[in-house]
Formats: structure tokens, sequence, C-alpha cells
């Protein structure tokens, strides 16, 4: 009795030492999650640009403590400004990594090119020299010309925007639709553009928006995204980003978010 009593406080002891343990493990790893998610977060845009005649509303949200989304703004000569919004193919750790590549890459090369081809194409043989992994990145890389009300735009197997027209009431999908960065070498992409008139919309979204689901599975979609903007399209770029957060996360209720979400509103 005296042994198996011993046996039974030196056991407690043992489990109560092995629990304050892997206590102090996971909140280290919290702190390290933490950490990664500010710096992380420190490589998104402070604000978003001001552009005379525009108006731009962004909003990024990772479903874990770091996540493959991205976006950026880059002011270029002649008061142009690149706007940019990208999906890494993995999620957590990984993707965060890749993220933090991908984007430091697509700004250097936004930057030293004069067009969004150039730059996305240029970016896809650094990203496969510098990687050497199984993932990929969707990019829908824009050049927004002011002066002129002009969008050049390629897109990198990205999620097509939509685009309101103001004069019709009516919403489609930006055309042209290329090849991911990071699979295959001398990418060759189409480059297109688009003239903005007053009360046009264009919305630049991942597919976390669109393949939120809800308790039945069922997925949000392009159509109900495309409604909201028809129906918000004269409320502020702001505005309108509150109401898709709302209609989304109405939407999907309890259900757990798998994805990265990420929107930019450009409002002439």
């Amino acid at each position: 009795d005296v042994v198996m009593g011993i046996a039974n406080q030196a056991a407690a002891a043992i489990d109560g030492a092995r629990l304050t343990r892997e206590a102090e493990i996971k909140r280290q790893f919290d702190y390290e999650l933490g950490m990664a998610r500010q710096i992380q977060q420190s490589f998104l845009p402070d604000a978003c640009p001001v552009i005379p005649g525009y108006q731009v509303c962004s909003w990024w949200n990772s479903a874990r403590e770091v996540g493959g989304d991205f976006y950026d703004f880059v002011d270029l000569p002649g008061e142009r400004t690149a706007m940019i919004i990208a999906d890494v193919s993995d999620k957590g750790m990984a993707a965060a990594m890749f993220m933090v590549l991908s984007r430091t890459i697509l700004r250097t090369m936004t930057i030293g090119k004069a067009t969004s081809r150039e730059a996305v194409e240029r970016a896809n043989d650094v990203i496969l020299a510098d990687a050497r992994s199984d993932m990929f990145v969707t990019v829908f890389h824009a050049i927004l010309d002011p002066g002129e009300h002009r969008l050049m735009y390629v897109n990198a197997g990205h999620n097509p925007p939509l685009v309101y027209r103001a004069a019709t009431h009516r919403v489609t999908t930006l055309p042209g639709h290329g090849i991911a960065l990071g699979v295959v070498p001398n990418i060759s992409l189409d480059e297109h553009a688009i003239q903005l008139e007053r009360g046009d919309v264009v919305l630049m979204y991942t597919d976390g928006i669109t393949e939120a689901i809800d308790a039945t599975e069922e997925e949000f979609g392009v159509a109900r995204l495309a409604d909201l903007l028809a129906v918000n399209a004269d409320k502020t770029p702001d505005d309108l980003v509150e109401e898709i957060k709302r209609a989304v996360s109405e939407f999907s209720g309890e259900s757990v978010q798998f994805d990265d979400v990420t929107l930019i509103a450009l409002k002439r």
C-alpha cells in the first residue's frame, strides 16, 4: 500500500510536469504564430492609395494565423498605380512564406518593368528560380492610369474580377485568364485594357469569398457576389466591401472559414 501510494503520487507529479511542458510548448508556438501574423500583415499596405477621381477599399483576412492571400499597391511614374491581388496554392505557414517571397518579387518587378505583362512574366521566372517548391500563386495585376481612365491588366490564373458598368447597370467578368506563376518557365500572358467611366466599379477578389460555404456546404458563388456588386455599386467602395463581408458572414453562419479572403474595390 505504501509503495502504491508513492507510485500514484509520482505518476501524478510526472503527469503534471508533462502537461506543464506541453502548455509551455503551446504558448511558445502560439506566440511565434502571432509574431508571424504580425510580420505578414506588415507586408500588406498600411492604407489604400489616394487616386484623384477614384476611390479604393481593400480587405484581407486569413483563415489561420497566417495565410497565402495578399494584395499590394505600387506607385508608378506618370501618377499611375499598380494594383495586385494574389492567392498562394497552399495555406498556413508554408503559404505565408511563399506569399512573402511572391509579394517581394512582384513588387520589385512592378517597379522595374513598364507593363503588367512584363512584370508578371518576369516575376514567374524569378519565383521558379528561387522557390524550389510545388506551390504556385495566382495573380491579377493591373495598372491604373487615372489621367486616361484606363486599366491595363493581366490575369495569371486568378479569379476574373467583376466590373460594374454604371451606364448599363450590368456586371460582367474581365476577360483574360493565363497560367499561374511558379508552374512553368517562360510564360506568355495576354495584356488587356478597359476604360472606366464615372460610376464604374472593378471588384477584385480571391476564391475565399466565392468558395465560402454554408451549413449545407453550398458555396457562396460568383453569382451572389455579382448581385451584391450590382445592388451596392452606387455606394462607396468602403460600404460595398462592408456589405460583402456582412453577406458572406451571414451566409456562412457557424461554418468554419477554410480559406483566406481578400478584396479590392476600385470605383471611378
